[in-house]
């Protein structure tokens, strides 16, 4: 995924022909910026970064962050609720680690502004294999990143599958066992092709790349904003809204798995 945190904002461009010597104004529609929140509770504790959007005139480069938020988890199961302590470049942390089945409750308290968003933590999913196969397609050979999950029985389930490489967002999925509820779900990834990787595309693996898989069982809530991340390129629109008041952006309580892996072409296995 690359960067699953961008978002559309609402701007016009005139396009202008390169062929042209008189020079066209550019007609840049400005918009109030929107606050944009990425949260999880885990296994391992809590964080939120809250940042702003940007508009296209804005170069600046040292990044959009919040620090005057005031962000609370509360569960109300146990009449439980804490407020987060900033860190640095927007990201408030706390020690409070999810437990499956348990709802947390996030509100973020901003400029006058109450964005909320809740979520349920899920079982610890089971990824049974993660490997690199090639599979030739027509008279091409690509390569895909295999990952099997054996689905979470007696319950609709969710999943969120993250290809880091070298610590960058590379790919990513959400997965859902609708066609073979309580058995093995397949996942594939298409990564590069054989041609790309001989002629060193930025986008293909090199050898010695050091890759992370990340596994998280979400919710429905979870995965309807991701499933809208992934298909809002052809649909033409924003992601489901994850939060109340307009904040942008998605909360989610889930258990994470993480696998590391360094690529090596000669090990892929050929299908």
């Amino acid at each position: 995924m690359k960067k699953y945190n961008k978002y559309l904002l609402a701007l016009t461009l005139a396009l202008s022909l390169t062929s042209c010597e008189k020079d066209i104004p550019m007609d840049y529609h400005e918009v109030n910026s929107l606050y944009v929140a990425e949260g999880t509770t885990t296994q391992k504790g809590t964080q939120v970064q809250v940042s702003t959007t940007q508009n296209v005139t804005d170069n600046s480069r040292s990044g959009h962050y919040v620090d005057n938020a005031k962000v609370v988890i509360t569960i109300k199961k146990y009449d439980y609720s804490e407020e987060l302590k900033y860190t640095r470049n927007g990201i408030y942390t706390s020690t409070l680690k999810g437990e499956p089945g348990l709802t947390y409750d996030l509100d973020i308290y901003v400029d006058d502004k109450h964005f909320s968003s809740s979520s349920t933590m899920q079982e610890e999913p089971v990824m049974n294999s993660f490997r690199f196969v090639w599979k030739k397609v027509l008279n091409t050979r690509y390569l895909f990143g295999e990952l099997k999950i054996q689905d979470t029985p007696d319950q609709n389930s969710y999943y969120f599958a993250h290809i880091y490489r070298n610590n960058v967002g590379y790919r990513w999925a959400v997965i859902k066992d609708e066609h073979n509820r309580n058995g093995e779900l397949l996942q594939l990834f298409q990564c590069c092709s054989e041609k790309d990787m001989d002629k060193g595309d930025s986008e293909a693996l090199s050898d010695g790349d050091n890759i992370r898989l990340e596994l998280r069982s979400i919710d429905k809530l979870s995965y309807d904003y991701l499933y809208s991340m992934q298909v809002m390129d052809n649909a033409g629109t924003n992601p489901i809204a994850n939060f109340t008041g307009g904040c942008l952006g998605y909360f989610s309580a889930c258990h994470v798995l993480s696998y590391n892996y360094k690529f090596i072409r000669s090990e892929v296995v050929e299908e």
